[in-house]
């Protein structure tokens, strides 16, 4: 009899292979042939095992282990599509590991008494249209029709267009997620924390929440050459210094001594855009704009951050004799995890002698989405060097291994229950 890590070696090495070149990383985006071919193998590799597969019309593929009684089935899985150039490892591990698992049960002879649905979303990376985690929208009834008519992909498709070549067929806008016990998804971390705690296992506590700002500087245009700098009110000195401000408050968040004291206030504060007007080599600049986001596991560890970074703007303004506008663009609530399946991977864990952290999860996820619906718990393993979306993302064989016992007696857990 093969060991869990073998099924699931044997099951996610051909399933690499659909859309990698070498030097290039992965590239499988949502209905792409790449991403149909890697969906009929799935669907091929879970009808041997026994489960049954279906597509909605989305392009969601879920494929089910029948359980002994007629139950609310418990859920897990992850995203199929890749970003470009990506790595391995994002999305298929959290379908792979639970398929590995379901064929670890048929060589047991083991059913469970509900369901077990394994997903493999379909356009969870954003690729497409910009947008994240439409997959696990669509299956849960969020998306509505209206708002797909002005989407279109870089090359000008639209969304009846990508699914009518990828053969798909059915509503992508009905809900298909029928009443569940709980969603649970493995994935790697995307990040080092795990990596520099040296533990292979994280439990995740929430998804951060995500704030985005537009910060307007407005001072005076003037000549660079005859404005003295006593008698600058320059806008782009200013969101400078703002900028400067953005980092050091976020890295003080999270030094050890902060992390101890007031964990929910850790954050990431992020500016990647910038622009001055009006633009010249010899002009002061009148105008200046950046954007500003801001996550955190905690809606008080947002709240404190933005309103640090408002004051810094006032006081940033008068020094430099400009004006600073905020403008809030979005918000996403942070999602908690539900505590009885955390406390269940815990105990898991603890069983399988395996060290573990609880931690955040920085990046969003299909979970994030699933968990408006069902209970819900995250499980990571680490990334190597912190690196995902890139082709040297990697996640040693021995630690998915682990994670895989795991994930598959909290799995044998709630699926009897």
């Amino acid at each position: 009899m093969k060991t869990l890590q073998q099924l699931w070696e044997e099951l996610f090495q051909p399933l690499s292979a659909f859309g990698y070149k070498k030097g290039q990383g992965t590239t499988r985006l949502s209905w792409s042939k790449e991403f149909l071919d890697a969906q009929t193998f799935l669907r091929t590799y879970a009808e041997a095992a026994g489960l049954h597969c279906e597509r909605d019309g989305w392009g969601n593929l879920l494929m089910t282990v029948p359980g002994a009684e007629d139950l609310p089935p418990v859920y897990t899985g992850s995203h199929l599509d890749s970003v470009p150039h990506g790595g391995k490892y994002d999305g298929a591990l959290g379908i792979t590991v639970p398929l590995a698992i379901a064929k670890a049960w048929q060589q047991e002879e083991y059913q469970p008494r509900r369901p077990l649905t394994i997903i493999a979303f379909a356009e969870e990376e954003g690729t497409r249209f910009g947008r994240p985690c439409l997959g696990s929208q669509s299956l849960t009834g969020k998306l509505r029709p209206q708002e797909a008519e002005s989407w279109r992909t870089a090359e000008g498709q639209s969304l009846d267009e990508l699914l009518r070549q990828a053969g798909i067929s059915g509503d992508p806008f009905q809900a298909h997620l029928l009443p569940g016990k709980c969603f649970l998804e493995l994935h790697i971390e995307q990040g080092r924390a795990l990596e520099d705690a040296r533990l292979p296992l994280g439990i995740v506590s929430a998804i951060v929440g995500i704030r985005h700002y537009q910060f307007t500087w407005e001072g005076v245009t003037n000549h660079a050459g005859t404005t003295a700098m006593k008698d600058r009110h320059d806008a782009l000195v200013a969101a400078a210094a703002m900028i400067g401000k953005v980092y050091t408050y976020a890295k003080a968040s999270s030094t050890p001594q902060a992390l101890k004291e007031k964990p929910a206030w850790a954050i990431v504060s992020t500016v990647g855009q910038i622009a001055a007007q009006p633009g010249a080599n010899n002009v002061v600049p009148g105008k200046a704009e950046h954007s500003l986001e801001i996550r955190c596991a905690t809606e008080e560890g947002l709240d404190r951050a933005i309103a640090f970074y408002k004051d810094a703007a006032g006081q940033i303004g008068k020094t430099y004799g400009v004006s600073c506008e905020i403008r809030q663009l979005d918000q996403i609530p942070p999602v908690p995890m539900d505590p009885d399946l955390m406390q269940s991977f815990e105990a898991a864990a603890k069983s399988c002698g395996i060290p573990w952290q609880v931690q955040p999860s920085w990046a969003g996820h299909d979970a994030m989405i699933l968990s408006h619906e069902l209970p819900t718990a995250m499980l990571f393993v680490p990334s190597q060097k912190g690196i995902s979306h890139a082709p040297e993302e990697y996640t040693p064989a021995e630690e998915i291994g682990q994670a895989a016992r795991v994930l598959k007696r909290v799995l044998e857990e709630w699926t009897e229950k």
